[in-house]
């Protein structure tokens, strides 16, 4: 069957229903068990619970066919929230031998539609596991790695998505998947450092950067040598130099220190922005910047906690000071907040 498009007068062809389609003549479909007293029954189309009907038919009995995968992918462009049938897919997919390479080729089109699918995403990582094993790459020096074909391929696909959206949580969490299962953790520096320069406010980009930083390992007890923070804390002041109200490098620069090395806050961070304060290149950005007083709650109170009683109180009170400043001149929108912080600064 066809049909004529009023556009140039193309003719598309147009799929039969399963019902008219000899392929699934001796298939009978099984109908969803709904309730007749369903409070809110969702609205499926026709053509959608038509072709549900047959999928569970084929479910049911564990059909392992080529049909059957093609109707998987019929289902999943309609509803590619449903993780059982991605589940089969990849069951599919296996027990038949079929093209990995050609599916990740259809699945980019699932990712154009519906970019934010978690269930896509995760199948990609099946795929990419099923067509890549991480002990192939092991000992391979990291250009070497970069430039295997499926690596080659998974970092331009995903520097595409992050184009396309760079605050692409899936994007991101996949490529932190790809990072670690395969270990190009060099090549990841270098994208970070290209996508931060870009855009100095791309917070997850600056996640990526701590991710990086400690090889995707977690907690405080990771350890980060002496010679890593410091650049750190150079290149952190660097970028709040550019620009001073933007919320991304202070909350990576003082976080990772009060995860890593909490002393460096007081001792190196602090003279470094309070010379900015003062410097007259950037005094009037950063004393205006709320990020910059938060800043030094955060690390007056990290301070007062290793200090004896008398030390301790005039930190404190410093701490309190900023805490007025921003409630009063600097972010006053959440006012109630710092002045709730005030009170807890004991």
């Amino acid at each position: 069957m066809v049909r004529e498009s009023s556009e140039d007068n193309i003719v598309e062809p147009v799929a039969l229903p399963l019902s008219e389609q000899e392929e699934w003549k001796d298939v009978t479909p099984l109908e969803q068990e709904d309730s007749q007293f369903s409070i809110c029954p969702i609205a499926y189309t026709d053509g959608y619970k038509e072709m549900m009907g047959y999928m569970r038919a084929v479910m049911a009995v564990g059909e392992l066919s080529e049909r059957a995968y093609e109707l998987t992918g019929a289902v999943l462009k309609e509803n590619p929230g449903h993780y059982t049938v991605w589940v089969y897919r990849k069951k599919l997919i296996e027990e038949l031998h079929l093209d990995i390479e050609k599916e990740l080729e259809w699945l980019e089109s699932i990712a154009e539609m519906y970019p934010k699918n978690y269930q896509s995403w995760h199948h990609r990582e099946v795929l990419v596991s099923m067509l890549l094993d991480a002990r192939v790459l092991a000992d391979m020096p990291q250009d070497q790695q970069v430039c295997h074909p499926v690596i080659r391929r998974e970092l331009s696909f995903l520097a595409n998505a992050i184009d396309e959206d760079s605050k692409n949580f899936h994007a991101w969490s996949y490529r932190q998947w790809l990072v670690r299962r395969y270990g190009i953790w060099e090549q990841e520096k270098v994208f970070i450092d290209t996508m931060i320069d870009q855009d100095v406010r791309n917070n997850s980009a600056w996640n990526q950067r701590y991710f990086a930083l400690v090889q995707g390992e977690t907690g405080s007890k990771v350890l980060v040598d002496d010679g890593t923070l410091q650049a750190e804390i150079e290149y952190a002041v660097e970028i709040i130099k550019r620009a001073p109200n933007n919320e991304s490098p202070w909350s990576y620069i003082v976080g990772m220190l009060l995860r890593h090395a909490p002393e460096k806050l007081y001792d190196e961070l602090l003279p470094r922005i309070q010379q900015l304060s003062v410097d007259a290149s950037y005094d009037q950005a950063v004393k205006s910047s709320p990020f910059y007083w938060s800043a030094l709650v955060d690390i007056y109170e990290s301070r007062a906690a290793k200090e004896d009683a008398d030390a301790r109180e005039k930190i404190l009170d410093l701490a309190r000071s900023a805490c007025a400043a921003l409630a009063t001149d600097h972010d006053p929108v959440r006012m109630r907040y710092w002045e709730h912080r005030q009170t807890t600064l004991v």
